[in-house]
C-alpha cells in the first residue's frame, strides 16, 4: 500500500467498501477529517458507518473553524438525521472560537433546518447565534434573525452590543481578525430590515477593533439604504439626548 491516505480517498470516491475496510483494519493511522468529510459529501452511509465502527468521533473538527462534518449535512434531511442519530452535536464548538454547527446553520442553512436543529438539542446560548444570524445573506435573513432574537430576548439583549468572541476564551486570539457586533454584520449584508430590527432592540453604533462603525461597513459595501437608516437613527438619538 504505497500511499494509504490516497488509497483511502480513491476507495471512498469509488464506493469500494471492502477496500475502505481493509485500509481501516490495517492499523495505520491514515483516516483524517478530510476522508470523513469526503464520505459525508458522497453521502456514503456505509463508509461513514465503517469510520464510526473503527472508533472515529463523529464530532471531530474538520479544521480550526469548522467544528464537525455536521455542517455539511444541512442540505439533506436524511443525512442530517443520520448524523444526529449517531451522536452529532449541534453545539460542538470549533477549535478557535465559539462557533458551532448551529452557528453555521443560522448563517447559511435553510430556515427549516435551523428550527429542526433547535428541536434536536440546539442551544441558543452556545455559538454566538445572534452574530451569525446577522451574517446571513439569504432572502429570509431578517426572519431568521428575529427568530433567534425572540428565542430568548433577555439573553440576546445582553449580546446585541458585544463584539464577536467578546467575553470568550478566544477573544484575545481573534481580536484583530475583524470582529464586529451584530449591527456591523447586518450593515455589511445590506439588509435594511435586519439593521432596523437590531436598532429597535437597542443596537448601538459601537466601533470594531479597527475603529470602524456600522455606517462605515454600509458605506464600504455600497449599501446606501442601510447607510441612510443608520445615519437617521444617529441623528434622532443625538436630537433626543
Amino acid at each position: 500500500m504505497a500511499n494509504p491516505c490516497k488509497e483511502l480517498i480513491f476507495a471512498i470516491k469509488a464506493g469500494d467498501h471492502p477496500k475502505v475496510t481493509e485500509i481501516l483494519d490495517s492499523g495505520l493511522q491514515v483516516a483524517t477529517p478530510e476522508h470523513f468529510l469526503l464520505a459525508t459529501q458522497e453521502k456514503d452511509y456505509a463508509t461513514l458507518k465503517l469510520f464510526l465502527s473503527h472508533g472515529w468521533d463523529i464530532n471531530t473538527d474538520i479544521d480550526s473553524l469548522v467544528p464537525s462534518a455536521l455542517v455539511y449535512a444541512f442540505e439533506d434531511v436524511e443525512l442530517l438525521d443520520w448524523f444526529l442519530d449517531h451522536g452529532a452535536d449541534p453545539n460542538k464548538e470549533s477549535r478557535i472560537r465559539d462557533c458551532t454547527p448551529l452557528s453555521y446553520a443560522v448563517m447559511e442553512a435553510p430556515f427549516n433546518i435551523v428550527k429542526y436543529l433547535f428541536e434536536n438539542g440546539g442551544q441558543l446560548k452556545r455559538g454566538q447565534l445572534l452574530h451569525y444570524a446577522a451574517m446571513r445573506r439569504k432572502d429570509d435573513c431578517s426572519e431568521v434573525l428575529q427568530f433567534i432574537y425572540n428565542e430568548d430576548p433577555d439573553y440576546n439583549e445582553l449580546q446585541i452590543n458585544k463584539l464577536l468572541d467578546e467575553g470568550t476564551s478566544h477573544c484575545l486570539m481573534n481580536y484583530r481578525s475583524g470582529l464586529g457586533t451584530p449591527l456591523h454584520y447586518a450593515a455589511s449584508s445590506g439588509s435594511v430590515d435586519m439593521v432596523s430590527f437590531l436598532l429597535d432592540k437597542g443596537a448601538a453604533h459601537r466601533l470594531d477593533p479597527y475603529h470602524r462603525s456600522p455606517i462605515g461597513y454600509a458605506v464600504y459595501y455600497g449599501h446606501y439604504e442601510v447607510e441612510q437608516v443608520l445615519k437617521a437613527r444617529m441623528t434622532l438619538g443625538a436630537g433626543s439626548a
